[in-house]
């Protein structure tokens, strides 16, 4: 006999992210057991599932194994449709009571996983977005304006409140004149160009686009500091209508 059992819980994992957590209870009057107790998992993470399977009414020497499941080898007990794996990890707890061997499947927020994807935003992180722009047709490098249309420079642009990070920049405009070349839309940091921003080619002509992200902590910025965005050009194009956004992630 096998019942399944499917919730849902919010929880706080290692370092107070959120996560969720999916459980499927499999009973087996036939099984053996698992002898040994897998302790391959950190400390944090082997708490988690412990926690959990406290507040499923598993008591912690009932528990005989915590383990990693494989997601390419995942028990027919568990059924995850249109979820991105690299973003979860799946622990088994075999436990035992009232005589029978089960277990109980956790699926959570993998935090070393999320950290890998550069993509891991915790609970006081913010993202913001600086929009930029320029309206009609350019054909030599310059400054672009802010969404209140006030042309930014070296000096002048976006004043930074709080401590932070440039996390992305994407930029759609359209050449008009195409030639081998392209169309650079750069950061500067109080004048300063930055060693991130978009690329365009310009070998031929209509609409065209460019984003790129990178993790926290890479470009960082100071409250007081002054971003602003330029477009520089190589080869004789020309092109018109620059709509770019920076996102920056401040920790508060």
């Amino acid at each position: 006999m096998r019942k399944i059992i499917f919730g849902i819980i919010v929880v706080l994992l290692v370092l107070a992210i959120g996560a969720f957590a999916i459980s499927a209870e499999a009973v087996n009057n036939n099984s053996s057991g698992n002898s040994s107790v897998i302790s391959k998992l950190s400390g944090s993470v082997e708490g988690f599932v412990q926690q959990f399977a406290s507040k499923s009414g598993i008591n912690q020497q009932e528990i005989t194994g915590v383990s990693q499941v494989d997601f390419n080898s995942l028990p027919k007990e568990v059924n995850i449709k249109n979820v991105n794996d690299n973003n979860l990890a799946i622990y088994q707890i075999n436990y035992s009571k009232n005589n029978q061997n089960k277990q109980i499947y956790v699926v959570a927020y993998s935090l070393n996983q999320l950290k890998a994807q550069g993509d891991l935003i915790v609970a006081s992180d913010k993202r913001n977005f600086l929009d930029f722009g320029y309206s009609g047709i350019m054909n030599q490098s310059g400054f672009l304006n802010t969404g209140a249309g006030v042309q930014t420079s070296n000096s002048k642009g976006y004043v930074m409140p709080r401590d932070g990070s440039i996390t992305a920049i994407s930029t759609d405009l359209e050449v008009v004149q195409g030639n081998p070349g392209e169309i650079n839309i750069v950061i500067l940091k109080n004048g300063q160009p930055i060693s991130f921003g978009n690329t365009i080619s310009t070998d031929t002509i209509g609409m065209k686009k460019d984003y790129d992200v990178q993790e926290k902590g890479i470009v960082n910025f100071q409250a007081g500091d002054v971003i602003s965005v330029v477009a520089t050009s190589s080869g004789n194009v020309a092109w018109r209508d620059v709509i770019t956004m920076v996102e920056i992630t401040t920790n508060s």
